[in-house]
């Protein structure tokens, strides 16, 4: 009997000090390690494809193309991508995180917000949903005040008769 270890199994009482411990552990950024945009779109996929009503509208908006759907996402994380790079697809999905529009925005939104918090911890989240923020607040601004393209002109080579078509 002298042999064994004294050691003890993990009991509940430890778990119940996990907080405390959390709270004396490294800052939020060196507990999570560093994801690339791909390795984040994929967790946040997997995280849509998990929550039930999200997977549902997902499925619905995409046409039954999730692999549309993470490459949506991967646009959306990207930095790079700019309003006019996003698919229609894209551009839903980022009404969908932002705008809390309907039941599925009033879902969604919340359920991203937490899902990218557990990923990134609160200062790249809340740095990302700002991006995205703005992202969707220029896709607005695009709808509600689109470029028009300008009236043709008419060189004064051209003749009358072609001048009276385009009139």
């Amino acid at each position: 009997m002298d042999d064994q270890p004294a050691t003890r199994p993990a009991r509940s009482a430890d778990r119940r000090r996990w907080p405390e411990l959390l709270s004396h552990a490294a800052p939020d950024s060196a507990r999570r390690p560093e994801l690339s945009t791909a390795e984040l779109a994929f967790r946040i996929y997997a995280a849509f494809r998990a929550h039930p009503h999200v997977c549902n509208v997902l499925t619905h908006i995409s046409r039954a193309r999730w692999i549309d759907v993470e490459q949506s996402i991967n646009s959306i994380l990207d930095p790079a991508t700019s309003r006019d790079d996003l698919s229609p697809l894209g551009q839903n999905i980022v009404e969908l995180m932002v705008a809390e529009r309907g039941i599925s925005g009033k879902i969604l939104k919340p359920y991203f917000q937490v899902v990218l918090q557990r990923l990134l911890g609160p200062l790249q989240s809340e740095r990302l949903m700002r991006r995205i923020d703005a992202m969707y607040l220029d896709l607005e601004r695009k709808i509600q005040h689109p470029v028009q393209s300008p009236a043709p002109s008419i060189s004064p080579k051209e003749s009358d008769h072609a001048r009276s078509k385009l009139q």
